[in-house]
């Protein structure tokens, strides 16, 4: 297998295995090796096809990250505003869970 398409198959990899920074490293290897000239005609379709999968995957995880922010931040705010009750059927006035601050 061609370097260019074997870095692209790694970084296809990492990113199947969440492991971002890795897979990003092969594709900055990947872009540095196409900048210098080192891929031949007869790959440039193979890489086309390799990097649409890449894209694909990019944006399935970026989606899913959404997602599971959006469900962490429904269960926060869900977990702030639970009722809590004594013993003897009174609402007590103690916040369920501390207002955490965002970092993003």
């Amino acid at each position: 297998m061609a370097e260019a398409l074997l870095l692209l198959d790694q970084a296809r990899r990492h990113l199947i295995s969440s492991e971002a920074d890795l897979a990003l490293g092969k594709m900055q290897r990947f872009e540095k090796l196409i900048a210098s000239g080192g891929l031949p005609k007869d790959e440039v379709e193979a890489c086309a096809e390799a990097l649409q999968a890449i894209r694909a995957l990019a944006g399935s995880a970026r989606e899913g990250i959404a997602a599971a922010k959006r469900q962490v931040a429904e269960i926060t705010a869900i977990s702030r505003n639970l009722d809590t009750y004594d013993r003897q059927g009174r609402r007590l006035d103690r916040p369920a869970a501390p207002r955490r601050e965002q970092r993003f």
